[in-house]
C-alpha cells in the first residue's frame, strides 16, 4: 500500500478549518478599509512620510480607479516563451543537466503564417558555474530565466514590425525577486544578465509584460495593513486587535481588487519599490496593475517605458485580455509556450538514456546511486 487512504481522509478532516476558512466577515471589513483609503485623497502623502518594512507602491490618482479594456483587437502579433529543466540529479551519477525553452509566436490580422512553434534545448556539463555560490537547483532556475529572455529576444527580430502591435508575453515577474537573498556575486551576475535584455526590448521598442496568474502578492493588502497599524489613529482604527490585523495580512491583492474591479478592466499603474528594483535604471523600473480576465485577476508587470503612457498601457492591456479570452481565461500563447517548453517522464528518461549511450561509446561507465538501482526493480 503505498497511501493509506483512510488515514489520509482523517488527517484532511483534521486541517480542514485552516484549510477552508470562512473570511466573508473578514472580507468586509477589509472593504471599509480599503474604502476609506480611496476615498482620502491625502493618504499617498502620508504614506510617503512612514518607513515601514514592507514595500509600499506609489501611484497617481484614486487607489480604486478602473479602466475598461476593450476585448477586440484585430491585428497584433504576440511572442511567448516558457521554460523547463532537468534538474542535475546526484543518483544518476552525472551532473550535466538540461534548460529547455519553448516559445511561440502568434499572428492575427497579418498576411503571415499564424503560428510558428519552437523550442531549443541546452544541456550543461555541470561545471559551468563552479565559481557561483549556490546550489546547482537554484543556479540552473536562474540560467532558466536567462534563457528565457535571451529567447524572446532573438524571435522579437522576425516579430516586432511596424504593420500591427506586437508583444512579449513573458511568464512571472520582472522583479527578480530570487535574487534578493542570492550571494553578491550571484546576484550580481544573473541581476546584470536580465536588465541587459531588458534593456534591449527597450531599445527596439518591443513592448513586454510579465504575467502572473494565482498571484499572491501583498503590496495593496499593506497599504490596508498601514491604515490598521501606523495610521490607525487617522482612521479610528486604535481599537483593532492583533489577531484582525493578522486575518487582513493573510489577504492577497487580488482580493482587494475584487472589491471594485469587474470584468474586462484594469486597474490604475502601481510602481513597485522593492529593495532589489533600486538597481534597475529608470526607463525600466517594474510597475504593475491589475486585470480582471473574466474568471481571475492577474497581475501584469510592465517597466517604466511602457507604464509612462497610458496609451501604450491600455494596448498592452488589451492583448493580453485577448489572449486571455483566446486561451479560455489563459493566454493561449503562454499555454502553447509551455506546452513546447514542458520536459515529460518520457523526456527525461530518454535524456539519462542518451548520457549513458554517449558515455558507453566513449567507453566511461556511468556509477548510478543504489537508490536509482533499486528503483529499476521492486524486490521483496
Amino acid at each position: 500500500m503505498m497511501l493509506n487512504r483512510a488515514k489520509l481522509i482523517k488527517e484532511l478532516q483534521r486541517v480542514s478549518d485552516k484549510l477552508f476558512t470562512d473570511d466573508f466577515m473578514q472580507s468586509e471589513f477589509t472593504r471599509s478599509v480599503w474604502q476609506k483609503i480611496a476615498d482620502d485623497p491625502t493618504f499617498a502623502h502620508k504614506i510617503r512620510q512612514l518607513n515601514v518594512p514592507w514595500p509600499v507602491p506609489s501611484w497617481c490618482g484614486r487607489l480604486d480607479d478602473l479602466f475598461l479594456v476593450d476585448q477586440t483587437i484585430e491585428k497584433y502579433r504576440v511572442l511567448a516563451v516558457d521554460g523547463s529543466q532537468i534538474y542535475p540529479d546526484k543518483h544518476q551519477g552525472s551532473a550535466c543537466c538540461l534548460i529547455n525553452v519553448g516559445s511561440v509566436q502568434l499572428s492575427y490580422g497579418v498576411a503571415e503564417k499564424p503560428v510558428q512553434l519552437d523550442s531549443e534545448p541546452t544541456v550543461f556539463a555541470g561545471d559551468e558555474d563552479a565559481d557561483l555560490n549556490e546550489s546547482p537547483q537554484e543556479l540552473v532556475n536562474c540560467r532558466r530565466q536567462e534563457f528565457e529572455f535571451c529567447a524572446g529576444l532573438q524571435h522579437s527580430k522576425t516579430v516586432n514590425k511596424p504593420d500591427a502591435p506586437s508583444i512579449f508575453l513573458f511568464d512571472g515577474s520582472l522583479i527578480f525577486w530570487h535574487l534578493e537573498s542570492k550571494d553578491k556575486e550571484v546576484k550580481q551576475t544573473f541581476l546584470v544578465s536580465y536588465l541587459d535584455a531588458l534593456n534591449q526590448f527597450y531599445e527596439q521598442k518591443m513592448l513586454l509584460a510579465g504575467y502572473i496568474s494565482l498571484t499572491k502578492s501583498k503590496e495593496l493588502v499593506g497599504l490596508v495593513r498601514i491604515a490598521l497599524t501606523e495610521l490607525a489613529h487617522d482612521y479610528g482604527f486604535t481599537d483593532i486587535s492583533k489577531e484582525v490585523v493578522q486575518a487582513v495580512e493573510r489577504m492577497s491583492d487580488s482580493q482587494i481588487v475584487r472589491f471594485f474591479l469587474d470584468p474586462c478592466t484594469r486597474t490604475t499603474v502601481f510602481k513597485n519599490h522593492a529593495k532589489i528594483t533600486s538597481c534597475y535604471p529608470v526607463c525600466l523600473h517594474p510597475h504593475f496593475f491589475y486585470l480582471h480576465v473574466g474568471n481571475e485577476i492577474v497581475r501584469v508587470e510592465i517597466p517604466a517605458w511602457i507604464a509612462q503612457d497610458q496609451h501604450t498601457v491600455d494596448l498592452v492591456a488589451r492583448m493580453i485580455l485577448n489572449q486571455a479570452i483566446k486561451g479560455a481565461g489563459y493566454p493561449v500563447a503562454l499555454a502553447e509556450a509551455h506546452e513546447q517548453a514542458v520536459v515529460k517522464g518520457p523526456d527525461r528518461d530518454f535524456f539519462y538514456h542518451l548520457v549513458k549511450k554517449i558515455g558507453m561509446t566513449r567507453k566511461r561507465r556511468q556509477i548510478f546511486s543504489q537508490k536509482v538501482r533499486n528503483k529499476r526493480g521492486i524486490r521483496i
